[in-house]
C-alpha cells in the first residue's frame, strides 16, 4: 500500500470517528430535552394535583404559584442556583459560565450537551419549589411566595444539592433520581413554611380541651387524581432519564419505577380503606420512595419500597393532624415521608444480599435523610419569616383569606357561576333589537 493511500484511511477513520462522536452528542441533547420535557409536564400535574385539593375560590392562585415556581425559577437556575450546584465557591467557573450565556457561539460546542445538562437540571429544581406551594395553599400572602420560591430555586435548593453526590459530594448517600435531593427536601421545606404560616382558619376546633381537626376538602377530587396520573408519566422522564446520558439508560429503572407506583397505590388504598384521593397520593408515594434506588434495587425490591411508601401516607398525614399542622395537600407524607422511605431502603434493597446491585450504604442513607429533614425544616421556617417580612407579612388578612385569593390577590374567579349578560340583553336580542 502507497504512504498516501495510508494516510487516506486514517484520514477517513478520523472522520467516521468523529461523526459518531457528534452522532453520540447529538443523541444524548435529544435525550436530555426530551426527558427533561417529560418532567416539565409535572408542574402540570402539580398545578392539577394542588388545584383541585383547593377551594374553588382558591383555585387560580394555586395556579400562579406552579407558573411563577418555574418561570422565576428559569431565571434564577441560569444565574445562581446552577452555578452554586456546579460550582459551589470556584468563582472563576462562575465567571465563566455567566460569560457564556452572553454568546450563542459558547453554546453551540458539542451540540449544546453542556446546555441540555442545565436544562434537565431546572425541571428537577423547579419540582422541588412546586412541592412547597401545596402545604401552604389558600392563606400565604403572594408576594411572600414569591420570594419564598426566590430563596428555595436560588439558594436553598443548589445549596443541598451541591453538598451531595450531584455535586461536590461532601455528604456520600445514593440517590439516584431525587427521593431526597428533590422530594424529601421539597417536603421538609415546606413543612418549616407550613409551620412558619400556621393553619388555615377553621382547620382545627378545640373541644373538650382536644384539638379536632376539621377536613376542608378540595372543590374537584377528579381534577386532583388527574394531575397525579400526568405527574406519574412526567415521572419516566425524572427516573429514566437521570442516566443523563443514552448509553446508561436502564430498562430497569422503568420496571422498578413501575413497580412502586402500583404497590404504592394498593397499600394506601388499604390503610385509607379506598379513599381516592389517598390512593392517588399513595402511588405518588411509591414513586417517591423509588426515586433513590431506582436503578439498584430489584422489582420485588421495589414493591416492597412501593408499599411502604404508601401505606405511611394516611398515617404520616394524620399525625401532622394530630400536631395540629395544616398540610393542605399532604405534601409532607408525600414527599418526605415516601422520600425518606425510599432512601433508606434503597440501602437496604440495593444490597446484593437482598437481590439489588450493591454499592449503597444503609448509614449513609439514614444520615443523609436525617440532614435532610433538618436542613429542610429549619432552612424553610426561616426562609417563610424572612419572606414575610419583606413582603408585607407571610398570611393574607383574614377578610382576604375567608372571600378566596382569586379575587383578593388576583382579581380573577376560576369558576363564574353567573351569567354576567343580563335577561334584559337576551330579551332585546330576541325582538331583533341591538344593544
Amino acid at each position: 500500500m502507497a504512504t498516501a493511500e495510508l494516510f487516506q484511511n486514517v484520514n477517513a477513520l478520523t472522520g467516521l470517528v468523529e461523526a459518531l462522536k457528534n452522532l453520540s452528542n447529538a443523541l444524548d441533547v435529544f435525550y436530555l430535552v426530551v426527558m427533561g420535557a417529560l418532567v416539565f409536564i409535572m408542574q402540570w400535574g402539580f398545578a392539577m394535583l394542588e388545584g383541585g385539593q383547593a377551594r374553588a375560590k382558591n383555585a387560580n392562585n394555586v395556579m400562579m404559584k406552579n407558573i411563577l415556581d418555574f418561570m422565576v425559577g428559569g431565571v434564577l437556575w441560569l444565574f445562581i442556583g446552577y452555578c452554586i450546584v456546579a460550582y459551589g465557591s470556584d468563582f472563576g467557573q462562575w465567571g465563566s459560565w455567566i460569560k457564556d450565556i452572553f454568546s450563542a457561539e459558547a453554546g453551540i460546542a458539542n451540540n449544546g450537551l453542556g446546555l441540555a445538562e442545565w436544562f434537565f437540571g431546572l425541571v428537577f429544581c423547579a419540582t422541588a419549589a412546586t412541592i412547597i406551594s401545596g402545604g401552604v395553599a389558600e392563606r400565604i400572602n403572594f408576594t411572600a411566595y414569591v420570594i419564598l420560591s426566590i430563596l428555595v430555586t436560588g439558594l436553598l435548593y443548589p445549596i443541598w444539592v451541591h453538598i451531595g453526590p450531584w455535586g461536590a459530594g461532601i455528604l456520600p448517600y445514593h440517590d439516584y433520581a431525587g427521593s431526597l435531593n428533590v422530594h424529601a427536601l421539597g417536603g421538609a421545606l415546606g413543612l418549616g413554611a407550613i409551620i412558619a404560616l400556621g393553619p388555615r382558619i377553621g382547620r382545627f376546633k378545640i373541644k373538650d380541651g382536644k384539638r379536632i381537626p376539621v377536613p376542608i376538602p378540595g372543590h374537584n377530587v377528579p381534577m386532583a387524581i388527574f394531575g397525579a396520573f400526568c405527574l406519574a408519566f412526567g415521572w419516566y422522564g425524572f427516573n429514566v432519564g437521570s442516566s443523563i446520558y443514552l448509553k446508561d439508560i436502564s430498562g430497569l429503572v422503568a420496571v422498578t419505577t413501575t413497580m412502586a407506583m402500583c404497590a404504592g397505590a394498593i397499600s394506601a388504598m388499604i390503610v385509607s380503606k379506598f379513599d381516592p384521593l389517598a390512593t392517588a397520593n399513595g402511588f405518588l408515594a411509591g414513586l417517591v420512595a423509588i426515586c433513590s434506588g431506582t436503578d439498584v434495587v430489584s422489582p420485588f425490591g421495589a414493591i416492597v419500597i412501593g408499599l411502604i411508601a404508601g401505606a405511611q401516607v394516611p398515617i404520616v398525614f394524620s399525625l401532622l393532624e394530630k400536631l395540629g399542622i395544616d398540610d393542605a395537600c399532604g405534601i409532607f407524607p408525600v414527599h418526605f415521608g415516601g422520600g425518606a422511605v425510599g432512601a433508606i431502603l434503597a440501602g437496604v434493597f440495593g444490597t446484593k444480599a437482598l437481590g439489588g446491585l450493591g454499592d449503597v450504604n444503609l448509614i449513609q442513607q439514614v444520615i443523609a435523610t436525617v440532614l435532610c429533614l433538618v436542613y429542610g425544616v429549619i432552612a424553610g421556617y426561616i426562609a417563610a419569616k424572612v419572606a414575610g417580612a419583606l413582603g408585607g407579612g407571610l398570611r393574607v388578612p383574614v377578610e382576604w383569606e375567608q372571600e378566596g385569593l382569586d379575587i383578593t390577590e388576583h382579581h380573577l374567579k376560576a369558576y363564574h357561576d353567573e351569567d354576567p349578560v343580563s335577561m334584559a340583553a337576551y330579551e332585546k336580542a330576541k325582538r331583533g333589537e341591538v344593544a
